[in-house]
């Protein structure tokens, strides 16, 4: 039986999830879906109380009813409701539409530290796939940790473009014309552009390459996430600083992470980057650390925008995988990430299956 808000996942497109939202006013939709493998993919992880799908939508080697009795078979707990999208479209104002996530602005979320190995690009790749679900794959994450970037190999995408594939044609692209650069991560739907494919071609990328590609990628999607390296003297970190509308400064308990954070923080406050530009996030949190969270915001002199808890074998696992732990739900690191977006894009928020209350959904901006 379902709850009074169900968490549902969509089959179709958006004016599928229009007449689930204008059908079920409560519903806690956790994504929509073209592709019903990547629907179940998901499903795997969330468990939805409901699967509504739309009766134009064809599975991949079966017929709807098929796949329909294949899922009822596979997840006996969830309601699978097949609905004609099309001709239950409720008002084109999508205002008026409870429980639609849309991404009304752009936002670009700079991911940096000053201290290398501090879980700087595992944060990024969650943050940006949890975006990327939400919002139905209106996000993307760019590589700018040019010579040992690692984005490809947290999200298991070591075949297909780069970055230097890039530079003999930005001078005429135009922002969709990325999307042929532009890797896609099946699981999440979040587009990658990933860093060069050998260390010696990062000299190819000059600030200008940067500065063009954060431009056009803010262009062509809602939300852009940015991996960066740990050099605060880099002209790649500055024009990624430039374009930021949000910088998330990674750091750890350990004293000298917090000490490079804390000089970070004042370093972009004489910059003239306002407070409210900046957000702290302690990873691999520790309740045994002899810096408590507590200690850790007087010492940094800020109120943390979150904490990924110590899980190191999850962690590890789910690189090796190349499935990031925020599309897992009923998990510590998950429940922090999903809470660090909500942070960081306020009405953002996701349907979790585990809360006792649905998290606030809306519009963005």
């Amino acid at each position: 039986m379902m709850t009074d808000s169900p968490l549902v996942l969509v089959g179709g497109d958006v004016h599928t999830e229009r007449a689930v939202s204008a059908r079920w006013p409560k519903a806690r939709i956790g994504g929509t879906f073209r592709d019903l493998s990547l629907l179940e993919y998901v499903a795997s992880g969330i468990r939805p109380d409901m699967v509504a799908v739309d009766v134009s939508l064809s599975p991949r080697g079966e017929t709807l009813e098929a796949w329909t009795v294949r899922f009822k078979s596979a997840y006996p707990s969830s309601t699978v409701t097949v609905i004609d999208g099309s001709s239950n479209r409720v008002s084109e104002d999508i205002g008026e539409v409870p429980g639609l996530t849309t991404v009304l602005g752009s936002q670009t979320v700079v991911i940096w530290s000053p201290k290398g190995g501090v879980g700087k690009t595992f944060l990024s790749t969650n943050l940006a796939c949890a975006a990327s679900l939400v919002t139905g794959g209106n996000a993307v994450l760019l590589d700018m940790d040019l010579c040992s970037g690692d984005v490809a190999v947290h999200l298991d995408l070591l075949d297909g473009p780069a970055i230097t594939d890039l530079i003999p044609v930005l001078p005429d692209i135009r922002p969709e014309g990325l999307d042929k650069y532009a890797r896609r991560h099946g699981p999440s739907g979040l587009n990658v552009i990933c860093g060069p494919r050998q260390p010696e071609l990062c000299d190819l990328v000059t600030p200008e390459v940067v500065r063009t590609v954060l431009t056009l990628a803010s262009k062509r999607w809602g939300l852009t996430y940015v991996d960066t390296p740990p050099d605060m003297a880099s002209d790649v970190v500055g024009e990624c600083v430039d374009a930021a509308t949000k910088i998330v400064l990674v750091t750890t308990q350990d004293v000298a992470s917090l000490k490079q954070c804390r000089s970070a923080l004042e370093i972009f406050t004489k910059l003239g980057i306002p407070v409210s530009a900046m957000a702290v996030v302690v990873n691999r949190a520790s309740k045994d650390s002899l810096m408590p969270l507590q200690k850790v915001e007087e010492f940094l002199g800020v109120e943390l925008a979150g904490a990924v808890p110590e899980d190191r074998k999850a962690a590890e696992r789910s690189v090796f995988e190349g499935r990031p732990l925020a599309l897992i739900s009923k998990n510590e690191i998950s429940e922090a990430v999903w809470s660090i977006l909500d942070h960081l894009s306020p009405g953002l928020g996701r349907a979790s299956s585990n809360k006792k209350t649905p998290r606030r959904r809306g519009l963005f901006w």
